[in-house]
């Protein structure tokens, strides 16, 4: 049979209590330690994780921002660009149109001094043949008969004359 003794228990109860402050002190103690650590070194890599996470999101903000502010900045310059060299085009065509304009009128000053020159010339040539025809004429005799004879030669000339150039 069973018996119940009070020393029994009491040694029981005794043995687990030992057991049990033996187990908390070099069982429990170092398991909760280390379980503790764990935790902590989760919880920072889980904050280190979010901080980097929150690091990479502002650089990838200011990256985008900095793109962004490229992208307009390259559209600026672009236009920039384009303004300059319609206003150096326009400069250059104004300047050519001058150009060509001041040569325009120096041609015609050139070819109204060649034109007047020519005149000039002519109107020498003129007067030296007609005081060369007046010479001959008051060297020959003259008369109506004279008169007739060299104008048939005059004519016959100048017939030649058109013909040869014809």
């Amino acid at each position: 049979m069973l018996r119940i003794d009070f020393w029994n228990i009491a040694f029981i109860i005794i043995n687990l209590l030992v057991l049990y402050f033996f187990m908390k002190h070099f069982l429990i103690g170092p398991v909760t330690k280390i379980v503790e650590e764990r935790r902590q070194m989760v919880e920072k890599d889980l904050d280190d994780a979010a901080r980097a996470k929150e690091e990479a999101d502002r650089i990838k903000a200011q990256y985008e921002a900095a793109a962004a502010g490229a992208d307009q900045e390259a559209r600026v310059i672009i236009q920039e660009a384009r303004e300059r060299a319609q206003s150096e085009y326009d400069k250059i065509l104004a300047q050519a149109g001058k150009d060509a304009e001041k040569k325009q009128k120096d041609a015609e000053k050139v070819i109204a001094m060649e034109r007047e020159k020519a005149m000039e010339d002519l109107k020498l040539s003129a007067a030296g043949l007609a005081m060369t025809a007046a010479a001959r004429l008051l060297s020959q005799q003259s008369g109506p008969g004279e008169d007739q004879k060299r104008y048939q030669e005059f004519l016959a000339k100048a017939a030649e004359s058109g013909d040869g150039h014809d």
